[in-house]
Parts: structure tokens; C-alpha cells; sequence
């Protein structure tokens, strides 16, 4: 990477030994600004105590010091020097003493590769090596050339369709990778199983929709469905969805008021091939989403209806599946599959509601032993009863117990002369201001008129 600033004084504090990071690497930093006379300013430290995390490529803060950290290795601290007169760029956007220049410590904890998998989850991490001279990127069933080098075998030049790897020994990995890159750049690719270093040499560059008259447009999504019913025939799946979904972006380029019949047959023939791609591969919500866009257009499509009758059934949303089995044998009475698959939707349908009848008396069943559980229990003892079973021998007689009873009696009434006595000794030092009692205002009297009054005038 090139920058417009003056490099900056570097001073290494403690040396270590390892690999630099890639030009799009992740690291982690510790990072400290202090001035010269030791004065700390800031430290990362406080706010990101396991690192703080710098992409290298998309980088707009630290803009300064990239450079110098893809020259530092994991371990290692060094403290650069800026200059008052050198602090040109936006990460030094503090005010310094007069005299005062600033330092900034850094400790390359740890970097990584640029993880380009699909779920963020390390399986593909790429780094690259040299920056490409492009800004456009292939695209998905686009030719392609690269230079490829498995682990540490000799480099093989391969001209492939993106998306048809497989048929010319490419795997899935490098073809995600490919979307990633620029003409002329070269990474490595680290899989779970194997490292690759590839160099894009050249591609079938994507026409900007927007600068294609709407005739070529149509043409264009019209010659990518015939490719995808190319590849569907000869049972690549795969590249045959990839043809569809590209024909379907070239029309979505398109206005509406500038589509004409011929854009909309090749819409309801992508929308359907798709939903028959996506249910050969068991994607069934997606089958459904893709009849339902013809459907919209072709609300009487037989094979829409009858595809997405299949894709309930197999989700288990019978009601739908009969619905959509119904108007197919509507327009169609002659359709023998259709015919078949409804007779199985309403014996799936019917059992579906056994399951559910038999549940819920499973439920109620175990509602009613909860229910007679509860009135098998013995009654709650009352505290009394408790009491007397829990009466000592010595107050089992009446006479003894009279004697306990009156000398419960006794202490209670002692309890009552003692709490009166210190209530009485606490007003009297205490004593309470009387209250005025206000005189209520009586109302004025008011003219009432009686009903009788008002009746007859």
C-alpha cells in the first residue's frame, strides 16, 4: 500500500520472530500514545483489554500506520515517533504541548487471514499476496482463467466456467475465492484440507445492464435461460440454477413499463425451472417462493400450482397442497399426477388430524389424573388438630390443662400492663398538640324545584 506521509521513526522495543500479516490481514494491537516526556495520553488497553482489531485493507483509522504494521510480526512492540510537522494524517488529531512530540506504542498481539466464507466460520481464509489491477470481479457463470498451485505443486494454468468448476477439476473453494479477486492479483487459500496460491489471469468481464439497450437485455437473460436448460438436461444442477438466477438479474434491470411479452415468458420460465432445481435439491421454501412469482403473473400455471403443491406436501402444510391439487384438477381434470398426490395429501391430512384428535385426549386424559390426584389427598390439618396431637402428656388432663391455660392468662395480662405503662410514660414526655377542629361551612340553601312543580305550567 501506498501512502502520501512521511514514514514514521520507528524504535523496537522488544524484537520477536514470526510471519508478517497479509496486505488484507486482520490484526490485533495493543496501542499506546504518549508524549515524549513519558506523559500517557491513551491507551487501548483500558477500552479493548484482548486487542483491538485493525483490518488492514478496509482500514480508515490507523491509516498511518498500516505500513508499519504489515512489517511487524506477533510479539513484538515497537513505538513510532510523530513529529508535530509530520501530524498531516487523521489518526494524530491531538493537540500537543509545545515541545511535545508524540509516540505511539503498538504490540502486535496476533492476525488472520480474510475469512470469505459463506458463514463466517474460518473454513476459507484467503491472503493476499499482490493487489490486483482492476476494480470489476468475475461472476458467477462466467469464464475464467487462473494460475493454480496446490500445496507445493508446480502452478497449472486453468480456463473454467465459474460455477462448472467440478468439470474441469476445480473445487468449490477456489470459485468463492474467484468472486473475491481482481484481474492480476495473486492470495493463497487456506481450506481445511489443503493451501492453494492462485492468480487470477484473466475474465469474462459482466455488461453493465444500465448501459445495454433494453432489446440486448432481453436477449441476453434469453440466451442464459437456454444455457441453464443446456446444463439442467445433462443433470448439472448447479450451474443450470446459477444461468437461471443471472437471467433473472438481467430482467430485474429492467423497468416494468419497458418489459414486453417476451421478458415476461423468460421470467415464468426461469421462476419455474428454479422451482424445479430447488426441489430436486429439497429446498422446498424456495420452491414455493419461485412458483408463488409466477403464480402472480399466471395465477391458472399448471406446473407452478402443482410444484408448489409438492413442496407443501413435503413441508407438511396439507391444506395448502389440497388447495393448490384442487385448481390443477380444475383446469386440468385429466392430470393423473395431480390426481395421485391429492389422494396422498388427504390421507396425509387425515392422519394429521388423528395425531391431533389423539393428543389432545392424551392431554385431557392427563388433565383428569391431575384432577383425581388432587382429590385423593387427605385434608389439611387445622392448627388446633395439630395442637392436640402435639400436646404434651402433662396437659393432657383437663384439670392440668385449666391450670396452663390460666397461666397463659396471667402473662398476657402482665404483657398488657407493661406495653400501657410504656405508652403511657411516653406521651407524657411526648406530649401531642391538640388539633383545631374545624368547623364544617354549611351550604347555602338552593331553590329546588320539584317534578310536581315542573309538570304542568
Amino acid at each position: 500500500m501506498n501512502h502520501s506521509y512521511t514514514p514514521l521513526a520507528k524504535t523496537v522495543v522488544r524484537a520477536a520472530i514470526g510471519e508478517k500479516p497479509p496486505i488484507n490481514g486482520l490484526v490485533k494491537i495493543h496501542i499506546k500514545q504518549l508524549l515524549t516526556d513519558g506523559t500517557v495520553l491513551s491507551d487501548s488497553m483500558n477500552n479493548h483489554p484482548l486487542g483491538h482489531m485493525i483490518d488492514l485493507k478496509n482500514s480508515h483509522v490507523l491509516s498511518s500506520l498500516v505500513d508499519e504494521l504489515m512489517a511487524m510480526v506477533p510479539g513484538e512492540i515497537s513505538q513510532y515517533l510523530c513529529k508535530q510537522e509530520d501530524m498531516r494524517d487523521g489518526l494524530f488529531s491531538v493537540d500537543l504541548p509545545p515541545g511535545q512530540d508524540l509516540i505511539m506504542e503498538v504490540e502486535m498481539l496476533d492476525w488472520s487471514g480474510e475469512d470469505i466464507s459463506e458463514y463466517k466460520d474460518g473454513s476459507l481464509e484467503k491472503f493476499l499476496l499482490e493487489e490486483g489491477n482492476s476494480r470489476s470481479k468475475p461472476c458467477w457463470t462466467g469464464k475464467c482463467t487462473m494460475k493454480i498451485s496446490k500445496d507445493s505443486e508446480a502452478a497449472q494454468d486453468v480456463l473454467f466456467r465459474l460455477g462448472d468448476g467440478l468439470s474441469y477439476g476445480v473445487p468449490r473453494e477456489i470459485e468463492e475465492c474467484a468472486l473475491t479477486m481482481q484481474r492480476g492479483e495473486v492470495c493463497t487459500l487456506r481450506t481445511k484440507d489443503h493451501t492453494y496460491t492462485l492468480t487470477l489471469v484473466g475474465f469474462e468481464k459482466e455488461r453493465a445492464i444500465y448501459k445495454t439497450p433494453v432489446e440486448e437485455v432481453i436477449g441476453g437473460a434469453l440466451e442464459l435461460k437456454l444455457r441453464g436448460n443446456a446444463a439442467f438436461k445433462i443433470n448439472k444442477l448447479r450451474l443450470a440454477q446459477l444461468y437461471y438466477e443471472r437471467s433473472l438479474s438481467y430482467l430485474d434491470g429492467i423497468a416494468k413499463s419497458e418489459q414486453d411479452a417476451q421478458s415476461a415468458e423468460v421470467l415464468r420460465d426461469c421462476n419455474l425451472n428454479l422451482a424445479m432445481v430447488h426441489l430436486k435439491h429439497g429446498n422446498h421454501a424456495k420452491v414455493i417462493s419461485h412458483a408463488t412469482a409466477v403464480l402472480w403473473t399466471f395465477p391458472e400455471n399448471v406446473k407452478a400450482l402443482y410444484r408448489r403443491a409438492v413442496a407443501h406436501d413435503k413441508l407438511g402444510f396439507f391444506d395448502e397442497a389440497h388447495d393448490d391439487l384442487r385448481k390443477v384438477i380444475a383446469i386440468e381434470p385429466s392430470n393423473a399426477a395431480a390426481a395421485t398426490l391429492l389422494g396422498k395429501v388427504k390421507i396425509g391430512k387425515k392422519n394429521r388430524e388423528v395425531e391431533e384428535k389423539e393428543n389432545m385426549v392424551t392431554v385431557f386424559k392427563k388433565l383428569e389424573l391431575d384432577t383425581d390426584a388432587d382429590a385423593v389427598l387427605p385434608p389439611v390439618k387445622s392448627v388446633w388438630d395439630e395442637a392436640e396431637e402435639t400436646c404434651p402428656e402433662e396437659l393432657a388432663t383437663a384439670e392440668a390443662y385449666e391450670v396452663y391455660a390460666a397461666e397463659l392468662a396471667e402473662a398476657e395480662r402482665i404483657r398488657k400492663a407493661e406495653a400501657a405503662a410504656r405508652q403511657a410514660e411516653y406521651e407524657a414526655a411526648n406530649p401531642k398538640k391538640k388539633k383545631k377542629k374545624r368547623k364544617k361551612k354549611k351550604k347555602p340553601a338552593t331553590n329546588e324545584v320539584t317534578i310536581a312543580e315542573t309538570v304542568e305550567q
